[in-house]
């Protein structure tokens, strides 16, 4: 058996031993970190199994081109731009807290320039200032908090941080040659891309995707994405930059331009990137290691720990801001999550050292650093983290288009799944293949509330859904009743809606955005829990119009007491949001 199969096999079975150990000791380590140290082990230090070749760098440059893909996929640029974006709230603060990340880390550098531990100070600054792409994106997976306003700020925060240390190290690099200022201009130039997929979004859409079809043998999504990544990582060496700058620009790329049908792609990227590519970067980086000549070398330690004290400095002093923004524990899980640095630390300061910007000290020291930082800061995040969001309830809704679609359409905006049908009988012909999974169906339509009724019961028995509304006339409300569903009446609908606004104008709900304003939450706050509504002293523009305990509804009074998990159903205007979050959400764990 060659060296070069030796190797690669010792690389799979690698990958394949850390998540293994992984989960069977309930470590709270990431995986990539449990990645390094086996790699360290069957690598130079250890067993000496995995040895460098052509074949091995290829896996491992595209192993971290393919996470800094991922990286860029998770990107929205409107977020970026739109500083009250939908997806990231109290945006107002995000450049702050980037112009005080980075300027941490120039101070940080500026204190080892000046206490001579380090002999340059704009390369330590921008690796200091980096993060951890190849952490937070897997961590939050794994959370499931990737698309919560918690895992978009930690994943905006990240991406900023480690674009501008990405740029930094390319114009050093770039700097460190001859043609500096064409070599930046080319650099440049790969942004250009992005601004043709923005404007042009729509038509490369249908020309990649066509009519939908994607067969298991095409694949035409995942070949595309294959092209478009290689295609940048060409690009990117042809230019004379980086290729993990590449890789993610090509992830910012796709993701304009498949826009909202990402989804249809993620789950088989996932599985191809985590499953292979990316663990051959990791344990290639810890097989590369010699901790043996590192010991011999007093420097490389007292490096380590500067660089270590340094990022602690800067997540401890976003950690003020972010305070204002999230409850004690969050706060302190995403500035601890943030605290992680391992790819573009890694890269950029192997770059460097390249280059001949920064010493082998330096680079060896930067890359403990991050893989002490790996091992020992997620723990941490998950003791404080936020618990997963409760799994949004599936919904049928069946009637005329003019009622179901508007509906339905602002269901959707919420990421509530529906299932919309023009009768009864297209949903009885489709409710096996949704049996369990629907938690409501809403038959709407009082002209044919006979058929409401009948198609209902159907549906209950096959479904089997926490509720089943039905619209009815006054006069069918209690036969309704009496076969287990739920009577929608018009009339007495209008006058309650009517009476909520004499009892309460200011809670909006004449207002035109009133549905964007209406939260589930989820009751996990101790301020909450076993406390009537009454006792809560919520704003007087605020209403609570519904809570669900497991598979009851329960109409809300002052005196309801909140269980543990209660979903509650709450309309408040827009700015007070995270205030009513705070009551209901917030989680306890100091």
């Amino acid at each position: 058996m060659s060296n070069v199969i030796l190797s690669i096999l010792s690389v799979s079975v690698v990958a394949l031993m850390a998540p293994w150990i992984l989960l069977r000791t309930k470590t709270k380590v990431p995986i990539a970190a449990a990645e390094i140290l086996l790699g360290v082990i069957f690598g130079k230090t250890g067993l000496g199994w995995i040895q460098n070749s052509g074949p091995i760098s290829f896996l491992s440059l595209f192993g971290l081109s393919y996470i800094m893909f991922l990286y860029g996929l998770e990107t929205n640029l409107d977020s970026w731009l739109n500083q009250e974006h939908p997806g990231i709230q109290h945006g107002r603060w995000l450049w702050p807290i980037i112009a005080l990340w980075i300027a941490l880390g120039f101070a940080q550098a500026s204190w080892l320039f000046a206490a001579h531990i380090t002999h340059t100070m704009i390369p330590i600054a921008l690796l200091l200032a980096s993060s951890a792409p190849t952490v937070l994106l897997p961590t939050l997976k794994e959370r499931d908090l990737v698309d919560t306003n918690f895992g978009q700020w930690t994943l905006t925060i990240g991406l900023l941080v480690d674009f501008i240390s990405l740029m930094g190290v390319t114009a050093l690099a770039a700097l460190d040659h001859k043609g500096a200022v064409l070599r930046i201009f080319l650099v440049v130039l790969m942004f250009i891309p992005i601004v043709i997929a923005k404007s042009t979004s729509r038509f490369l859409h249908r020309a990649w995707f066509g009519n939908g079809h994607d067969s298991v043998t095409s694949q035409i999504g995942v070949r595309g994405v294959m092209m478009i990544i290689t295609l940048f990582i060409a690009l990117a060496e042809t230019l004379g930059t980086i290729t993990v700058l590449g890789a993610f620009l090509a992830g910012v790329v796709v993701s304009v331009i498949v826009g909202k049908d990402r989804e249809i792609l993620q789950d088989k990227l996932d599985t191809l990137g985590f499953g292979y590519f990316i663990p051959f970067f990791f344990v290639t980086v810890g097989s590369d290691l010699n901790l043996r000549t590192i010991g011999q070398s007093p420097h490389v330690w007292i490096l380590t720990a500067s660089f270590l004290a340094g990022i602690i400095v800067i997540s401890a002093g976003i950690s003020f801001v972010l305070a204002r923004i999230f409850p004690r524990a969050e706060m302190i899980a995403m500035a601890t999550l943030l605290t992680t640095r391992l790819s573009v630390t890694v890269a950029g300061s192997l770059i460097l050292f390249q280059a001949h910007i920064i010493s082998q000290s330096i680079y060896l020291a930067m890359v403990i650093t991050s893989i002490l930082s790996a091992i020992a800061f997620p723990p941490i995040f998950h003791r404080f983290s936020p618990h997963k969001p409760p799994a949004k309830q599936q919904i049928m809704l069946i009637g005329p288009g003019h009622w179901v679609k508007p509906i339905a359409n602002h269901l959707a905006a919420q990421d509530y799944p529906v299932l919309s049908y023009e009768n009864g009988l297209q949903a009885l012909a489709d409710a096996s293949m949704h049996a369990q999974t629907v938690r409501v169906v809403t038959l709407l339509g009082s002209a044919q509330w006979q058929q409401n009724i009948h198609w209902g019961n159907q549906l209950q028995q096959v479904l089997n859904p926490d509720h089943v509304i039905v619209d009815v006339p006054t006069e069918a409300r209690e036969q309704a009743e009496s076969l287990g569903l739920i009577p929608f009446v018009a009339p007495i609908a209008s006058m309650q809606l009517l009476e909520t606004l004499i009892r309460s104008p200011l809670s909006g709900l004449s207002d035109d955005s009133m549905w964007s304003s209406m939260m589930d939450l989820p009751v996990t706050s101790s301020r909450a829990m076993n406390v009537a509504l009454r006792d809560l002293n919520l704003p007087e523009d605020t209403l609570v119009i519904g809570i669900s305990r497991h598979r009851e509804h329960l109409i809300p009074r002052g005196s309801t007491v909140l269980h543990k998990g209660d979903i509650i159903t709450i309309v408040c205007p827009g700015p007070r949001r995270r205030e009513i979050r705070q009551i209901f959400e917030t989680s306890q764990q100091y």
